[in-house]
């Protein structure tokens, strides 16, 4: 979900060439939408030859409907169960798509879920959960499977007590809805990851002892619980020789196995020393997988030598992990940075000083840094196959890094890294292009110098096998951008 506030103005077409033979993209840009009082949107996606805007404007949830060339066609006005709900998550079906949200009615609060055909028509709705008798609105987070056609919310309550609910999007069905108890686990400190597979079924990993002092007793913690059946088993991944620094899971459907990795350390806790991969079918019988690569002097050199920062690679994040037909993936990290600093202007806000309850500080301010990537390839064994730097310099501050990272565009044959050469108005897109041998080239995509667009790479999504649309946010203007490969 994009939380903004915006405004409007026209429509632009552009083709780019990248080189004298290689291929080109169109580029569209719809008319700008312009609004006063909308709390939030969210791009739902393309339904038939429809893109669909879903937006909350406050006292009412409206559409905007684009043809494929991103024409307004027009606004509808659509009804949730209660005005003051909160707009959970947005999906789309072949001809239709969902809204779901939550909304509290007499001391209860549920989860609601609407489909809507993409003239705004509803045609069906389901309760999906029901906190009875709760005095506070449930901190939600969201799951979605690979294929779209399950979506989980959880909710953590208390330090030991989970609520999880499945809903399948193609047959309208409740898969399941729990209540759990984990009493030897912290799920505010140990908690890792919820996965949701195809089939339903749901995957919560936790993380312990991730200490040098306990760096013996470090394991995973992989509790499944299948969509059918009230059946739970749970799989303990020893990872005794590190600490981690960050890690990240997926469920490969393909393969039917978890799949992840992350950043360690052994001595060190100041310096991170290579990645970890991990892959496990979570059966009886089966045993994990867990392998490591130290980092190569390559990685030392080529990034130090961009940045005063002797420890880049305590920064590294994986960011996204693209899974390959063989069971192998690949870790796509990133060197994430946050200072704060506190301003020495502006409207003071209420703090303790010098024990004064009543005292005042001035804001706090946050610079965000998003710099190189760094890509490694794992084959189904586990062994390291390619490795490579990938640069960027992203620098933003008080943004929350909106406009920073990348969009990982797929198909069968390579990967497209898509962002923001520098966080302005006027600025070039560029793309890493990396195919399944490692081999990459940097290309331009668009220039936004004339258009003055600001692009949102990390809410931007893949409607085909060539083509994505990116929100562009610029102050309180909002446009779609579609890219097209030709």
């Amino acid at each position: 979900m994009s939380k903004i506030y915006f405004k409007s103005i026209f429509q632009v077409v552009i083709l780019l060439f990248c080189t004298a033979k290689s291929s080109a993209q169109k580029v569209t840009v719809s008319d700008e939408i312009q609004l006063r009082n909308d709390l939030s949107y969210d791009l739902v996606g393309q339904i038939d030859s429809t893109v669909i805007l879903f937006r909350d404007r406050g006292s009412k949830y409206e559409i905007r409907r684009f043809d494929q060339n991103l024409k307004h066609k027009e606004d509808i006005d659509i009804s949730l169960s209660d005005r003051n709900c909160i707009i959970l998550a947005t999906l789309p079906l072949d001809t239709t798509f969902y809204v779901f949200y939550g909304f509290r009615n007499k001391g209860n609060f549920y989860i609601q879920g609407d489909q809507f055909d993409q003239l705004g028509i509803l045609v069906r709705s389901d309760t999906l959960k029901v906190y009875e008798d709760v005095l506070f609105n449930p901190e939600l987070k969201v799951a979605k499977s690979e294929d779209k056609s399950k979506i989980l919310f959880f909710s953590v309550h208390e330090a030991h007590e989970m609520k999880t609910a499945v809903f399948d999007l193609r047959s309208h069905k409740k898969i399941s809805d729990r209540t759990i108890l984990f009493k030897e686990t912290d799920l505010r400190d140990e908690f890792r990851s919820m996965l949701v597979s195809n089939k339903g079924d749901q995957m919560v990993i936790f993380e312990k002892s991730n200490f040098r002092t306990k760096k013996d007793k470090h394991i995973f913690e992989v509790h499944k619980f299948y969509g059918t059946v009230e059946v739970n088993e749970a799989y303990i991944i020893p990872v005794f020789r590190f600490v981690s620094f960050h890690s990240k899971f997926v469920y490969d459907n393909e393969n039917d196995q978890i799949v992840g990795g992350g950043i360690y350390t052994q001595k060190n806790l100041n310096k991170a020393e290579g990645i970890y991969f991990i892959q496990h079918p979570l059966k009886p019988g089966t045993n994990e997988k867990v392998t490591m690569h130290p980092f190569e002097n390559r990685f030392d050199e080529e990034i130090k030598r961009r940045s005063k920062d002797k420890n880049e690679f305590n920064q590294l994040e994986v960011t996204d992990i693209a899974l390959k037909n063989d069971g192998g993936a690949i870790l796509i990290t990133e060197i994430k940075k946050e200072y704060e600093r506190r301003a020495s202007y502006g409207i003071p806000s209420r703090s303790t000083v010098a024990g004064n309850p009543y005292g005042f500080r001035a804001p706090l301010l946050v610079d965000y840094y998003y710099e190189d990537m760094a890509l490694f390839a794992i084959n189904k064994e586990g062994d390291l196959t390619w490795s490579n730097v990938l640069h960027k310099k992203q620098y933003s501050h008080d943004d929350d890094g909106m406009y920073s990272s990348f969009f990982l565009f797929k198909n069968p044959s390579r990967l497209r890294l898509v962002y923001n050469d520098e966080i302005s108005t006027e600025n070039t897109v560029s793309e890493y292009i990396v195919s399944a041998n490692g081999q990459y080239q940097r290309k331009s995509v668009l220039s936004t110098e004339y258009v003055r667009l600001q692009l949102r790479f990390r809410d931007a999504i893949q409607t085909s096998s060539n083509t994505f649309i990116v929100p562009s946010q610029r102050s309180l203007r909002l446009n779609l951008v579609k890219v097209e490969y030709l």
